[in-house]
């Protein structure tokens, strides 16, 4: 079990707990008892993958330079860290609680009477404990995968595009049953909306169009060298045959589910798509070919996979752009959102705290009879709850993911195949999008989405080299044996 030899368990484990993250993890809300099921049965998966990091940090060798991605990694865990415990105990706060507490009390509450007050840096130190446990699952995720060689990792691609399909087939059946449909798992919902596991339409479409970009990866990383040689013509068509039916399922379930994110993020996946032509062309074909032949190619068969599904579903998704792309509420709560997060700085009012926050800012003039959850800007609500500290944890994780694109699009490593290229730039994608869609949502706050952006943050780690075969399917170059033959008849004594 250790990461120089066999990681069977540790890619078991992996599949195990992304399903159960998928499954247990779609409330939009801390205190659902999936969730709390969800965080103990991490405990166990987080245990066993920082025994395995402990025993492959060991074995680096003594004079071994410590690499870019590990100080950023430092970095990060040292601010989570110290964010974590300002939940517990009174490490900072009070600046920053002068213009909240002084509406608190304009309004007939109680003033918030320094750290003393609560015993740590939050206003609302429970719901700032309860929120602590949530980072479990994908962090024991992240490591699990982090530690994986690159065949497991295009098998793990293909488990969470199963996982994906098995989601999108229960949205279907979701809005065939209709709104009341025991399906739901949830009370409060998007009820004439496919949402899957989820309770949210536009966190379901956030893992259709990750999935999309995940199947991209493992469909053509387990393809081989297809369109090299003379491949039959029926594997061809059976694999093209396959894209297209992923790609077709993929886009009818975001018409399901109306998304106005996540139309345009697929949108986004898309132009990613057709920037990977050359890595593309190099697992298809055995070598790179011009981007723009291929990328032509891919471009003129996404778009007949749009219209198609345009067709079938225009009517369902159409409707949801005729309010814009930002609804009159949504820009009320970020002026909200942001002039709290000022008032509050320089340290932020602690984790999980945006409904006790958003009622003393909300204008009169304002006020809905819907219970404000979340900010709908997740880059906002972060800012408003943790402050400048979570600002640099931003920006270290920005500075890491900016390296890893270079690395991965512009500078890739020698004897790097395009098999992992191919799933690093996918993944990377994917954590773009889903970035994209926390200025317009909160996608990342749920468990299961937590966990496909941590499991593709894991893909874009450099990895280690398998030491098996992938794709197990290798043919010959067909120019070896004529080359074979005519050696043979100029031999002496042939």
């Amino acid at each position: 079990m250790k990461p120089q030899g066999n990681d069977g368990p540790t890619f078991f484990a992996s599949v195990f707990l992304l399903a159960a993250n998928i499954v247990l993890g779609g409330a939009t809300r801390a205190g659902y008892f999936a969730d709390v099921l969800l965080q103990f049965s991490a405990i166990p998966f987080l245990a066993f993958a920082a025994w395995l990091w402990t025993d492959r940090l060991q074995a680096r060798p003594a004079g071994a330079r410590l690499t870019f991605g590990t100080a950023c990694a430092l970095g990060l865990a040292i601010v989570g860290l110290l964010i974590a415990v300002a939940q517990f105990l009174p490490l900072f706060g009070a600046p920053g609680w002068e213009g909240l507490s002084a509406r608190i009390v304009a309004g007939g509450g109680l003033p918030l009477d320094g750290t003393a007050w609560t015993g740590s840096s939050s206003i609302d130190p429970a719901a700032s404990l309860a929120a602590l446990p949530a980072v479990l699952p994908p962090l024991a995720l992240f490591l699990l995968v982090a530690l994986l060689e690159v065949e497991r990792r295009v098998q793990l691609a293909g488990w969470a595009v199963l996982f994906g399909l098995i989601s999108l087939a229960l949205g279907i059946a979701q809005v065939t049953q209709g709104p009341a449909s025991a399906l739901r798992f949830f009370e409060i919902s998007n009820r004439t909306e496919a949402v899957g596991f989820f309770a949210n339409r536009n966190h379901f479409a956030a893992q259709l169009y990750v999935t999309f970009l995940i199947g991209v990866a493992w469909h053509v990383g387990r393809a081989g060298n297809i369109f090299l040689g003379r491949a039959p013509m029926s594997s061809r068509a059976l694999w093209l045959a396959g894209a297209c039916a992923m790609a077709v399922f993929v886009m009818a379930g975001l018409a399901l589910a109306r998304s106005r994110a996540g139309i345009l993020l697929l949108l986004v996946a898309l132009a990613g798509i057709v920037a990977m032509a050359p890595t593309i062309s190099a697992c298809l074909r055995g070598r790179e070919v011009r981007s723009r032949r291929v990328g032509g190619l891919l471009v003129l068969g996404l778009a007949g996979l749009l219209l198609l599904v345009g067709q079938l579903g225009a009517e369902r998704f159409l409707v949801r752009f005729e309010q814009g792309l930002a609804d009159r509420l949504r820009s009320m709560f970020n002026e909200v959102t942001w002039r709290a997060a000022i008032e509050a700085l320089p340290f932020g009012t602690g984790l999980a705290t945006f409904t006790a926050v958003f009622p003393v800012y909300e204008p009169t003039d304002g006020l809905t009879a819907q219970y404000v959850n979340r900010a709908h800007d997740d880059w906002l609500e972060f800012f408003l709850e943790t402050g400048l500290p979570g600002l640099v944890l931003i920006a270290l994780f920005l500075v890491w993911f900016g390296e890893r694109l270079y690395r991965i699009w512009l500078a890739p490593a020698s004897g790097s195949g395009p098999q992992k290229r191919l799933l690093q730039q996918c993944a990377s994608v994917a954590v773009l999008t889903l970035l994209l869609h926390s200025f317009v949502d909160y996608p990342l706050r749920t468990a299961a989405m937590m966990a496909y952006f941590a499991l593709c943050c894991a893909f874009m780690t450099p990895g280690r080299p398998g030491g098996g075969r992938w794709p197990p399917r290798r043919r010959k170059c067909p120019d070896a044996v004529p080359q074979i033959v005519r050696r043979s008849r100029t031999a002496p004594g042939g």
